[in-house]
């Protein structure tokens, strides 16, 4: 996506500079990282002495610092950063591949509409799938699993079995919902594994 001036950005997120307005903006970044044509924040205030350090082009703050950059005052800097970085890059684009005939798919799972399912996906038997979702390739889905409308399932997320997943909800790579939790109980030298119980 295009650069942004800061005026673009202090407009899009309600907010008013101090500092030249003219300032072009390409990307942003953490406090520690940001450089040079980049927007950062402080949310924290205990972190305000490292706004006096940073390299940024711009930072969004809640009150004005001692800083050679830029800065948006934002009444929520980090709500208003989230604003800017979806400005100058917008949300990830899923592509629109339907279900792939690669992915292993239980006779008795129910998909909803719209929903993308990858190569080498698996999903077990009974389990449901809400409408609009991303399931990426290597994602195992158990059985009796329900998982509700619009979510993300990113490469090799494994949700076992009987685990509901509401909607609206990202699961990151390679991440595991439903493991058993309690570990392994020690008596008399010996361990015996705790089962997994829905709690």
């Amino acid at each position: 996506m295009p650069p942004k001036t800061l005026q673009e950005i202090a407009d899009h997120v309600g907010g008013t500079i101090i500092g030249d307005k003219s300032v072009t903006i390409e990307s942003a970044s953490t406090l520690d990282s940001a450089g040079a044509g980049q927007i950062t924040f402080l949310s924290n205030p205990k972190y305000a002495p490292r706004v006096k350090e940073t390299q940024a082009a711009a930072v969004l703050v809640a009150e004005g610092l001692e800083t050679s950059a830029a800065q948006i005052i934002a009444e929520d800097p980090y709500y208003a950063f989230m604003q800017a970085v979806v400005l100058l890059h917008g949300h990830r684009e899923h592509p629109d591949i339907g279900i792939s005939s690669l992915a292993t798919i239980a006779d008795t799972a129910k998909i909803g509409q719209n929903c993308n399912i990858h190569p080498h996906a698996i999903i077990h038997d009974n389990a449901v799938i809400g409408e609009n979702c991303q399931i990426y390739s290597g994602v195992f889905i158990g059985p009796n699993v329900t998982i509700g409308s619009d979510c993300i399932l990113y490469p090799n997320a494994v949700i076992y079995d009987g685990c509901q997943v509401g909607d609206r909800v990202i699961v990151q790579s390679n991440a595991s919902v439903g493991q058993d939790g309690f570990g392994f109980a020690t008596h008399q030298g010996e361990h015996h594994k705790i089962p997994k119980s829905g709690l």
